[in-house]
């Protein structure tokens, strides 16, 4: 993606919907075995792993790409859990190379920002839902809720 929020010439990854691109060379058996996250057996390991452009969920986690202050802090080369599972569940977590990542203070819907920078990489794991690649840009990561007759975290 280019400055200007376009794709330049010679890109592989062209506009395939309105959140996300498709890109044809990583796979979910790639960052699998690069960042060391075991998937469930029911996965296809050879699955084309979707790219983040603006906003996507996975289980009960957002991304949502916005215009406030970049992240600053290097993503650990081990990743960061964003959200821990629970009672058995699964931990979605933030892997990449050349990234940033500030926690957010606080109990809110806000997990923290994540920057992806030019020549960066990014992926959202979790062994039972895959991979998602996220672009250059900065997000905001954070939980889902849901009103069933009161508001609730989306439980995953």
């Amino acid at each position: 993606m280019t400055a200007s929020g376009g794709y330049g010439a010679g890109q592989p990854d062209q506009p395939t919907g309105r959140n996300t691109v498709s890109n044809s060379t990583i796979t979910l058996a790639h960052v699998e075995a690069k960042f060391g996250v075991a998937m469930l057996d029911h996965l296809d390991r050879q699955a084309e792993i979707p790219t983040v452009t603006k906003a996507a969920c996975q289980g009960d986690v957002s991304i949502l790409r916005v215009t406030t202050k970049a992240a600053t802090t290097p993503l650990p080369q081990a990743g960061v859990a964003v959200v821990r599972g629970e009672n058995g569940g699964h931990t979605h977590s933030v892997h990449g190379a050349r990234c940033f990542y500030d926690p957010a203070e606080g109990g809110s819907l806000t997990l923290g920002t994540l920057t992806v920078p030019d020549g960066g990489e990014a992926f959202l794991l979790h062994p039972e839902h895959g991979g998602l690649a996220i672009a250059p840009g900065t997000y905001r990561v954070g939980r889902q809720r849901e009103f069933a007759g009161e508001w609730r975290m989306v439980a995953d």
